[in-house]
């Protein structure tokens, strides 16, 4: 006989630090879970973004944790409502549920959620069973489109012109110094976190805007998650180095075969050289060399992304109320 699951809310930090184990555990059970579903992203995210109490909801069978959906509750507008963990600068949100778990067992995990009402998933990861579970007895669900993810699968036969490009400002690069690429190590993650913040906001500057990391609580939980992800080997900080000084950062996140960009910075004195571009087609070729299959540019339709030959992945949200 198949052991009846355990649902029950975490709502203690502690107590989710505890869990942490576990929850890498089932991270790794799970192929679809990505970086931004890890503890090593999302456990610095909520020490330093405590926008509300904590529900973090799991299930077990025979004791074992075989589902999580953290959420927290948020006050602001315009309703009190639950959110993901890394809601706001996190680009895929989901639950973890290993595989076996059935949708009449995720149902269940959702109709624990009752006395909060309303629960909000936005931005869930490609493939979420969330996106598409039946809505528990009593509640009501509105799905909706969200912004999408520029995917370029892996490995990649590059535009024409982005060859050229690359190949381009390469040359330029050389014959104006020095030029070495980096992939960093342990002992390199700080220093090349404080270029890529230094750079990042500079060339942010030139547009009359301060750019994400001129906010100390977001600068601190980057600081924080950065040598998290790289513990984890999930961390990608690639840097470019011209007569010994850093001039470009790009950090991403790579896991399961996947690797995301989620920022970068480089010199904006030194924009005749094409450093945004040298840098993108270096983490592209580490990424292949590794064998990902795919270079996820993340959400936002921004142009550059599809010179690279990238192509949208639709992303989904939902609305899930509670009509007590």
């Amino acid at each position: 006989m198949t052991a009846l699951p355990d649902i029950s809310i975490i709502d203690i930090d502690s107590d989710l630090v505890e869990l942490e184990p576990e929850w890498w555990d089932l991270w790794s059970a799970c192929p679809g879970a990505g970086p931004f579903q890890s503890p090593a992203w999302l456990m610095p995210w909520r020490r330093h973004f405590r926008d509300g109490d904590l529900v973090v909801v799991t299930l077990r069978r025979s004791g074992r944790l075989c589902g999580l959906l953290p959420l927290f509750h948020y006050q602001g507008p315009p309703e009190p409502r639950l959110l993901p963990l890394g809601a706001g600068n996190t680009d895929y949100l989901d639950g973890l549920f290993a595989p076996g778990v059935g949708p009449a067992e995720v149902t269940a995990l959702l109709g624990r959620l009752a006395p909060w009402r309303v629960l909000d998933l936005p931005q869930l990861a490609p493939g979420s069973v969330l996106a598409d579970i039946a809505a528990p007895a009593g509640w009501t669900g509105q799905g909706r489109t969200e912004e999408p993810c520029p995917i370029l699968t892996l490995p990649a036969t590059l535009p024409r012109r982005m060859e050229q490009n690359l190949r381009y400002y390469h040359r330029r690069a050389e014959r104006a110094g020095s030029l070495r690429f980096e992939t960093a190590g342990p002992g390199r993650v700080a220093p090349l976190l404080d270029s890529l913040i230094r750079l990042h906001g500079a060339r942010w500057t030139t547009k009359g805007e301060s750019g994400v990391l001129a906010d100390a609580t977001v600068e601190r939980f980057h600081r924080d998650a950065a040598p998290a992800l790289a513990s984890a080997g999930l961390l990608r900080l690639h840097a470019i180095h011209l007569d010994g000084q850093v001039v470009a950062v790009w950090y991403g996140m790579q896991a399961k075969g996947r690797c995301c960009y989620y920022l970068s910075g480089f010199d904006p004195d030194l924009g005749e050289l094409g450093l945004g571009t040298l840098i993108v087609g270096h983490a592209i070729q580490a990424a292949t060399s590794e064998g990902a299959s795919e270079f996820d540019f993340l959400r936002g339709t921004e142009a550059y992304k599809y010179r690279w030959g990238a192509a949208d992945r639709i992303t989904r949200g939902r609305l899930l109320r509670h009509e007590a």
